[in-house]
């Protein structure tokens, strides 16, 4: 997987991707220089992010719009903006999660923690689940990363009851939406290998 990192991008759409991934370095260098180390930490984990969507080999179009959903949800916290514009947060939640838990589904699937999905709505079905938990599981890390940042860093970072439910559940919704979305593009490609192999 280590190769994946250092290909050279093939299309226009894979040197989009790797500017957005060049946008997050920035990024990562700006908020060390002229802003707090929640910050850092903020922009250090988009960076991570944007170098595993590379890995997993996915769609460059989806690779290049997982990034920018990453830094755009990233630079909302640096510059306050989900104080700013009261739903953004819940928006950002709802896109932000649906892409992490589709490219966590999919690295998953690459390194074979999970079985390749079979044809069938049981099959797509499945997918959905898993996506859907994925996604849910991780709003509850973050939600949780957040808390422990108010509590033991600065209590700048937004907390309470209802932003954390909120937050989980607009995170529940994108996951929810993406696994579909998942499904159907995983059972068209399994359709197409199995009509190819016939």
């Amino acid at each position: 997987m280590i190769d994946d990192l250092l290909r050279p991008p093939a299309t226009p759409w894979a040197v989009t991707a790797d500017a957005v991934r060049g946008a997050a370095l920035l990024s990562v260098i700006a908020v060390l220089l002229w802003w707090g180390p929640v910050e850092f930490a903020v922009l250090f984990l988009v960076l991570g992010g944007v170098l595993v969507s590379r890995m997993v080999r996915v769609d460059p179009r989806i690779d290049a719009a997982y990034g920018a959903t990453l830094l755009v949800a990233g630079w909302s916290a640096v510059i306050d903006l989900y104080e700013l514009i009261s739903w953004w947060d819940l928006a950002v939640h709802t896109l932000a999660t649906a892409a992490i838990a589709l490219i966590a589904y999919l690295l998953l699937l690459r390194m074979r923690y999970l079985p390749r999905p079979g044809l069938g709505r049981r099959a797509t079905t499945g997918v959905t689940i898993i996506t859907l938990a994925l996604g849910l599981s991780l709003s509850v890390v973050w939600e949780f990363a957040e808390w422990a940042g108010n509590r033991y860093i600065t209590n700048e970072i937004n907390v309470g009851y209802e932003d954390t439910l909120g937050d989980i559940a607009a995170g529940g919704v994108g996951s929810w939406v993406a696994g579909m979305a998942l499904a159907a593009t995983l059972s068209r490609s399994w359709q197409s290998v199995s009509v190819n192999a016939h």
